[in-house]
């Protein structure tokens, strides 16, 4: 089905571009790195698109084999890909790609940054000032009143709050910062933005998505998965200047996304054990293997932020320099 024939009429020139896009970054082993190599060689994707075989293959970033699965993406029916834009227009979900301007530059700072991303609320807050806060889905009930406090006197100071849309300590982060006057959050999944996991918590979905911003690097319509649920956790903490890891187990979700922070060079807070949260084993991990630093209140928490932001800013910028 051609693009005039499936919307009936003029067509936008960014759905061309968006299509293109896709197309691209569907050609296995071409990742992040490689794409920003050719859009610098040709500056745009759609010189790419329409570049010979022969100019491409002296880029070296394409091999005999990529090119020739190239060369089948781009023959290939635009319908699905029209689909997804529809799905997209049709919900109020923008689509951003690594080239474009509103694409944020920490995530350019992170080791396989996504290609695209699907979000829905303000756009803006992509280039906000982003405390993390994490942790396990089975927290005790104190551990959960002191995950949302801090994290409604750190969004009334102006930060915005992000996590990963979980139950347990995500929901907690998330609705402390809903309750915070003015508050923001950021709510990373790892499901299209028209499949919500978890069910659970889709009240507070449609309150992030008016009153803040749902991001996913996936297509609407995709249900999750394990891999890709660990997967949002290097766009929670590479969107964020510090991560809070609140309470957590030896293992589970929140061991992994401390461990992506501490690669990524992401500071790491955890509550200090004299507040007597649980579970806690994770903490002494964090503590251990990634040079945790203990808090107690949001107001130490601020206080280590602002100490660390004009160096965090200074090596993102160098991070950043390598695409550009």
């Amino acid at each position: 089905m051609s693009r005039n024939k499936l919307y009936g009429g003029e067509m936008k020139m960014d759905e061309n571009k968006i299509v293109n896009w896709f197309k691209l970054t569907n050609v296995r082993g071409i990742g992040p790195s490689k794409i920003m190599k050719l859009i610098s060689i040709f500056g745009s994707v759609d010189k790419i698109f329409n570049s010979d075989n022969e100019t491409l293959i002296r880029t070296r970033v394409f091999n005999d084999k990529q090119l020739s699965e190239w060369e089948k993406l781009k023959n290939a029916s635009d319908e699905n890909f029209l689909k997804v834009i529809g799905d997209c227009r049709e919900n109020g979900i923008e689509i951003i790609r690594m080239v474009d301007e509103k694409y944020p530059k920490r995530l350019l700072a992170i080791p396989y940054p996504p290609y695209t991303l699907f979000v829905k609320g303000e756009t803006s807050l992509l280039e906000s000032d982003g405390i993390a806060i994490v942790g396990t889905r089975r927290p005790e009930e104190n551990a959960l009143e002191w995950t949302a406090e801090i994290a409604e006197k750190i969004a009334e100071s102006g930060n915005v709050i992000i996590s990963g849309g979980a139950i347990g300590i995500d929901r907690a982060a998330h609705l402390g910062s809903l309750k915070a006057k003015n508050g923001k959050t950021i709510a990373v999944l790892g499901s299209g933005l028209l499949r919500p996991f978890p069910e659970e918590n889709m009240d507070i979905f449609n309150q992030i998505s008016e009153k803040g911003l749902l991001i996913s690097e996936h297509l609407p319509r995709f249900p999750g998965s394990r891999f890709a649920l660990i997967q949002r956790n290097r766009i929670t903490s590479g969107l964020s200047k510090v991560l809070i890891l609140s309470a957590s187990k030896a293992g589970g979700g929140g061991m992994v996304q401390s461990k992506i922070a501490h690669d990524q060079k992401i500071p790491i807070l955890v509550p200090s054990d004299e507040l007597g949260l649980n579970p806690k084993e994770g903490i002494h991990i964090a503590r251990e293997e990634y040079g945790a630093t203990d808090v107690k209140t949001y107001e130490d928490v601020l206080r280590f932020v602002g100490k660390i932001t004009d160096k965090i800013n200074i090596q993102r910028q160098e991070s950043v320099s390598k695409f550009v």
